[in-house]
């Protein structure tokens, strides 16, 4: 019968790694934290939920969660983030997928994204579609951080149920971790020689605006989908903005 190992990248997330490692328990045959060098409980707090912890410096990401996935015990690995939970209906499909389901290399999630509370049924951030569970050895992790991403070119299946997506998140946490992703990822656009016009910003943030206004119909999810939509697009120019920025200093 596949095992199945439960990876979570973390650092400094002591405030929700256990819910995280409480919600994989009781379909993972192993759950392993690679801890990123947390400066608090983190480790410990993995470690009395059962967790297997190991000590890696975080690096970025994509190569954080690629050289995580090699330091499970089996080669089916579930990929977790510590504001991540795994409802009882994934847990069971992820299980049933180990062991009935040979004609799949990965499998595609539903992530359910929250915001004040309630979750998002649009505004783009719905159904949130993501490879999460993947026999490592036909699949590597790939994208530019801080978006990284599963890629497998062999049979992808789909798994019933959902992740669920930072339950506790308030607009004003959502605000400040959209700056440090803008701010990670101008870094990593500079890191690959990428210098962006003038314009970019302005239009690379429109287009963002206009993308979970028109297809993510985000005024389904009212202020909060407006919420969504403005602050990515806010986001996204500050990237181009800060990418330029730094190209030319």
């Amino acid at each position: 019968m596949p095992a199945v190992s439960a990876v979570i990248v973390a650092q400094n997330e002591e405030h929700r790694i256990a819910d995280a490692v409480a919600s994989a328990r009781g379909w993972a045959d192993e759950v392993l934290v690679v801890d990123g060098g947390s400066h608090d409980r983190t480790p410990q707090i993995a470690l009395e939920q059962g967790a297997r912890v190991v000590h890696r410096p975080f690096d970025g990401f994509v190569s954080s969660k690629a050289a995580a996935t090699w330091m499970a015990l089996h080669d089916l690995v579930f990929s977790l983030d510590a504001d991540e939970r795994v409802d009882p209906e994934l847990g069971l499909a992820i299980r049933l997928a180990a062991e009935q389901d040979p004609d799949h290399d990965a499998w595609v999630v539903r992530r359910l994204n929250y915001l004040d509370g309630e979750p998002l049924r649009a505004s783009g951030w719905y159904p949130d579609r993501r490879i999460r569970l993947f026999d490592r050895r036909l699949a590597h992790w790939g994208g530019r951080d801080p978006h990284d991403h599963v890629i497998c070119d062999g049979r992808i299946g789909a798994l019933e149920g959902h992740l669920h997506h930072d339950p506790d998140r308030t607009t004003e946490a959502y605000i400040a971790a959209t700056d440090a992703h803008a701010r990670r990822a101008a870094a990593a656009m500079t890191a690959d020689g990428l210098a962006p016009g003038p314009l970019a910003p302005y239009l690379h943030g429109g287009a963002h605006l206009v993308r979970k206004t028109i297809a993510g119909r985000c005024w389904l999810d009212g202020r909060r989908g407006w919420t969504v939509a403005w602050t990515g697009a806010r986001g996204t120019a500050r990237k181009y903005r800060l990418a330029r920025e730094e190209g030319s200093a």
